[in-house]
């Protein structure tokens, strides 16, 4: 079935009304009719099964016949703090990250990013939060992943202090996710991935995240491209969390 995202206030008792942008594919993209059923998800991680009972130029409406958790959430939040690229680049890693299971993105404003401005002009802002919205319905998603403001290195460093960190670097030796995260303590239900752009980290950005409490890490012996080390390693962290 076909997967929406919607604002809770489109739910009035079991009678869902859909928004005129989800209607409109509803009806002249998907053209489904009255009697079709869609899966309508409130983005707080419940799910609705809909049976559309009004499909026309005026509304579509239809009923929550059926409601559960969705179980398509990993159970570690993940924020990836990823720097600034070329914008097909960046747009890729939203995608492909909300499919793996990122649940907080923050464009990251470092030395060597391309783009060195954290005012996003509201086009831009709209469009990221299209393709990782679509990507959410597309993966199953119970939840929308959010996007955050542009930050610069340090602000990032000390929104992120109170929870455990990784920051990929090319130049990092021995300590891969799997050893950083194998420990026999408690696995951690938030952890945050800092990602360079496409120039890597400059040594002393690791050395300040690293003294802010990071630990560095390698993702093996070959470069990666900044957009591939996204993915890989953020597939790795949840992989070795047990979540994905």
């Amino acid at each position: 079935m076909h997967r929406f995202f919607v604002d809770p206030d489109c739910f009035v008792g079991d009678r869902v009304v859909l928004p005129e942008s989800i209607a409109h594919q509803i009806r002249s993209v998907l053209r489904l009719r009255p009697g079709a059923a869609i899966v309508v998800l409130d983005n707080t991680g419940w799910e609705y099964e809909v049976l559309l009972h009004q499909v026309d130029r005026q509304q579509v409406v239809g009923e929550a016949m059926a409601k559960r958790p969705c179980p398509n959430e990993p159970t570690v939040q993940l924020t990836l703090y990823q720097a600034l690229m070329k914008r097909d680049k960046f747009e890729w890693v939203l995608q492909k990250g909300t499919e793996i299971g990122v649940t907080h993105f923050v464009p990251l404003v470092t030395q060597r990013s391309l783009v060195q401005e954290v005012d996003i002009k509201e086009g831009k802002q709209l469009r990221w939060e299209k393709i990782i919205t679509e990507a959410a319905e597309q993966s199953r998603r119970g939840c929308i992943p959010t996007l955050h403001a542009p930050q610069t290195l340090a602000e990032a460093l000390a929104a992120q202090s109170a929870q455990p960190g990784l920051i990929a670097w090319e130049a990092a030796q021995g300590l891969t996710i799997r050893k950083a995260l194998g420990g026999d303590g408690e696995r951690p239900l938030r952890i945050s991935l800092f990602i360079g752009p496409e120039g890597g980290f400059a040594a002393e950005e690791v050395a300040t995240a690293q003294a802010a409490g990071l630990q560095s890490v390698t993702l093996g012996k070959r470069i990666l491209r900044a957009e591939t080390a996204a993915l890989v390693a953020a597939a790795l962290v949840l992989h070795e969390l047990d979540v994905i």
